[in-house]
């Protein structure tokens, strides 16, 4: 028997909710950074590598908003505030 199968229902729905609130969290990260390099992919043109990795890594919400916004306007990779 997994121990999964012996916690009560109320804490079997508690965690259930807390994965799927972690998941919707991780695909939300996972679509902004979709979009930043789509975004400097159109507004730029070639990414290098290490842009991409650099964008992949980030796993704030609020970072990525912030450079999201960036992104949207920038005409070179300078024109970026990466840290």
């Amino acid at each position: 028997m997994s121990d999964f199968a012996v916690l009560t229902p109320t804490y079997k729905t508690m965690i259930l909710h807390h994965l799927e609130a972690e998941g919707i969290e991780q695909g939300e990260i996972q679509t902004k950074r979709e979009v930043i390099l789509k975004l400097l992919d159109l507004n730029i043109g070639n990414i290098p590598d290490t842009v991409s990795k650099k964008v992949s890594r980030i796993r704030s919400r609020s970072r990525l908003d912030s450079l999201l916004e960036q992104v949207a306007t920038a005409q070179t990779l300078d024109d970026i505030k990466w840290n």
